[in-house]
């Protein structure tokens, strides 16, 4: 199905769908169904979540390599893929989803998300697993909804008893605070968030079971996977085999075989593994026709439930484990009347195979049932304050690049750009000046990114300058200075950065003929560019232009001189913008290391005299220097971490697509190992790029390469916002905080880990030579 639906009242439902999980397609399915069984048009956010390094670091060890080393290759040994078991698992879910939800367009980041709220009405978050610290992510927080539209909370589950990092437990004081109507799957889940919050939340069930049995028998009327003669059903998520001993001691006492739904290569050679292809439907299916079900798994019991399948539900974790999921079984097993139905160790399995009596679960389920849909019922006629707003880049708009552009187009001058109080460059609207045109929409990068091109269709090549001393004054090959040389030919204006003494990166207009003005934006700088009027005056240029820049500053410009053919862009790989704090606090520790003079005080960020791979960072202000390995340096240390950059740094459009003509980067990689003073990456994105590229062949050396490098070497996806950010930026905002006391506790621990990883570079070459791998 696609979006389209025209009901009068829109909810957007951001939950997980996309994982080949039964639980997680049923629930999506089972919730969607629910709401629009209320009058709701339905769509499911399509967004896939992501994980990374976002809790607070902590310096390596040998038993962490251990467990670390230990747990992937536990999930290689063990763990299944679809094409193990059988080639058509996934075709089957994608089957069932497109045949029972609605998806709205993709979103791959914040700014795709915040447009939702020009189309929604509602938003609902949950149910499954969604608010587990274990794989955070705010958005399913809906921290992405405005502050003016509905948004509810059903039966998310935090998963855990309790929630021991506190950076997100202070992150969930902030984003369930937002929430209207809020409710969890278990009642541990809902102490834990009014614990957190002081607000009432309710206990709801999960969405499978507001559907009733019938309706998945109906739904899960596949059946190509089903054994025609009785069977016991085994779905087990853990690996503990004296449950499956269990299990077909079980079967023998019932008079049962034992039928299996893999989940582990070991599951393969089990006796009774069913080898069709499974699908939603089909786990449906083979519940419903079960005589007897042994699980693990929390919607496995959902499910034997609904359809009233007698079972037994074993413990997947245990009891003194810090990461334990049981609570989730021990909370629907005591809902339902069914703790008796818990195969522990010291329950006689003559006791496990007496069947259910389904009077009182049943009951039971109908009143919970009802409960619930009440709840969420009145959930959805919540009433929220609409905010008066007018239609600029503030409605229901949080992220800010700093860039400009909004500004520059306002015909009312009701937009200024200043630093906010985390120390980035923002647009702030004047609302009583705001004339409401939406023209700062237009040209907001972050709003409109829509021509941005996929990296993948570029072409690749390497550049070294010819010109030594040039190359010893640029960041990596000359590519940079190559082409504001073409810039210079072409009696072209230019627009880039430059280092101020005393006041850091500054945008800078250069008019053509400026040569000297053209020197000083090479180079890079590891900070956000304060925009001035430069791009006002370079859109008002009445001539060729070149424009340099980050990716997000390269698709404002050509938001803003759409239509124009006489501007070449060029951005480049940006890993992100630190806060202008981080320059500050570096400031004050030259000042009170060395004496000096913050006011005069000019950073070369990559000074290539003392090497390009293994980068130093000068600074000084005429009269003392300094000069740090990256190892060395507290603001290389902390921008390298990423963990203070901008917050649309973590939701950027660009990491793996480019309004460019052209994207330079240095060519790290295995390629030019050998070389100390610098290659640049080249990536031809239009006709005019590969113009480009063809007249470096001018000024040095250019080469066609694999695309794979790009792939390989520079970074195409977000990482999450750390957890902790807020805390660091609050840190570095205070001049009585010391930069190297914030940088030994935030950023240390990432370097010492990235150092471990390299001492043990020779024993994973040699492991990969034993292995007959390259």
């Amino acid at each position: 199905m696609t979006t389209g639906n025209a009901a009068e009242y829109r909810v957007a439902l951001m939950t997980w769908y996309s994982y080949l999980n039964y639980g997680t397609a049923l629930q999506v399915t089972a919730l969607s169904r629910t709401l629009r069984s209320l009058g709701c048009a339905v769509d499911i956010v399509r967004y896939t979540p992501r994980t990374s390094g976002a809790v607070r670091p902590k310096p390596p060890s040998v038993d962490w390599l251990v467990c670390k080393t230990a747990a992937k290759v536990g999930r290689i040994i063990s763990y299944a893929t679809s094409s193990d078991i059988d080639g058509g698992k996934e075709d089957l879910f994608k089957q069932f989803l497109d045949n029972h939800l609605s998806f709205t367009a993709p979103c791959g980041v914040a700014a795709d998300l915040e447009r939702l709220n020009d189309c929604y009405d509602a938003f609902v978050c949950g149910s499954d697993q969604v608010w587990s610290p274990a794989c955070y992510d705010p958005h399913y927080f809906l921290d992405f909804v405005a502050d003016d539209k509905l948004k509810v909370a059903y039966a998310p589950s935090v998963g855990l008893s309790k929630v021991e990092d506190q950076d997100i437990a202070r992150q969930m004081v902030r984003l369930c605070g937002r929430i209207d109507a809020l409710s969890t799957r278990e009642e541990s889940g809902s102490k834990i968030v009014s614990d957190l919050t002081g607000r009432e939340v309710a206990t709801v069930i999960d969405p499978t079971l507001l559907v009733e049995g019938s309706e998945w028998r109906r739904m899960g009327c596949a059946q190509g996977a089903v054994p025609l003669e009785p069977y016991l059903l085994a779905y087990m998520l853990g690996v503990n085999e004296n449950h499956w001993k269990r299990i077909y001691s079980l079967g023998k006492r019932l008079g049962l075989p034992v039928r299996l739904i893999p989940v582990f290569r070991k599951d393969l050679g089990r006796v009774g593994c069913i080898t069709e292809s499974i699908g939603p439907a089909e786990y449906v299916a083979l519940i419903a026709n079960a005589s007897y079900v042994c699980t693990d798994s929390f919607h496995g019991v959902a499910f034997s439930v609904n359809l009233n399948r007698d079972f037994c539900v074993f413990e997947r974790f245990k009891r003194d484990d810090s990461g334990s999921q049981n609570s989730r079984v021990y909370n629907i097993l005591e809902k339902m009347g069914l703790e008796d139905r818990l195969a522990t160790e010291d329950v006689a399995e003559e006791l496990l195979a007496r069947s259910v009596d389904w009077t009182d679960p049943n009951a039971r389920l109908v009143a919970e049932r009802d409960r619930s849909l009440a709840w969420l019922e009145s959930a959805l006629k919540t009433k929220t304050s609409p905010l008066e707003q007018k239609f600029n880049v503030q409605c229901h708009r949080s992220l800010c690049c700093g860039c400009g552009a909004c500004s520059v187009e306002c015909p009312a001058d009701a937009i200024k750009v200043q630093l906010d109080e985390e120390g980035f460059w923002r647009a702030s609207v004047d609302e009583e000046t705001c004339v409401s045109c939406g023209k700062c929409r237009k040209a907001c990068p972050l709003i409109e990114h829509g021509d941005a091109a996929a990296v993948e269709d570029g072409q690749l090549y390497s550049f070294k300058s010819s010109d030594e001393k040039q190359l010893l004054l640029s960041s990596s090959g000359g590519a940079g200075a190559a082409i504001a040389k073409m810039a210079a030919a072409d009696s072209a204006g230019a627009l880039g950065c430059a280092y101020q003494d005393g006041r850091g990166a500054v945008s800078r207009f250069v008019e053509p003929g400026d040569d000297a003005g053209l020197a000083v934006l090479a180079g890079s700088k590891y900070a956000q560019a304060e925009p001035g009027d430069a791009l006002a005056r370079a859109a008002s240029h009445d001539g060729p232009l070149y424009i340099f820049g980050t990716p997000c500053q390269i698709q404002a410009a050509r938001n803003l001189m759409a239509g124009r053919s006489d501007v070449t862009y060029v951005d480049f790989v940006c890993h992100g913008v630190p806060t202008r704090h981080l320059l500050d606090r570096y400031a004050d520790w030259l000042n009170s290391e060395l004496g000096m003079d913050p006011a005069k005080m000019h950073v070369n960020f990559r000074y290539k005299p003392r090497g390009w791979r293994e980068r130093y960072i000068y600074t000084t202000d005429g009269a003392v220097e300094s000069c740090n390995h990256q190892r060395r340096d507290p603001y290389f240390l902390l921008f390298e971490a990423g963990q203070c950059y901008g917050s649309c740094c973590y939701e950027c459009p660009w990491r793996a697509a480019s309004a460019a003509d052209v994207r330079m980067a240095d060519y790290w990689g295995p390629k030019f190992a050998k070389d100390n003073s610098g290659v640049s990456m080249v990536l031809a994105m239009t006709k005019r790029g590969r113009e480009v590229a063809a007249r470096l062949r001018e000024a040095g050396t250019v080469a066609e390469q694999s695309f794979a490098d790009y792939a390989m070497y520079q970074q195409t996806e977000n990482n999450l916002a750390p957890v902790f950010r807020d805390v660091l930026i609050v840190d570095l905002a205070n001049p009585r905080t010391g930069i190297k006391v914030v940088c030994d506790e935030f950023a240390e621990p990432v370097a010492a880990r990235s150092d471990f990883y390299k001492r043990l570079d020779p024993l994973k070459r040699m492991a990969k030579r034993m292995l007959g791998r390259k």
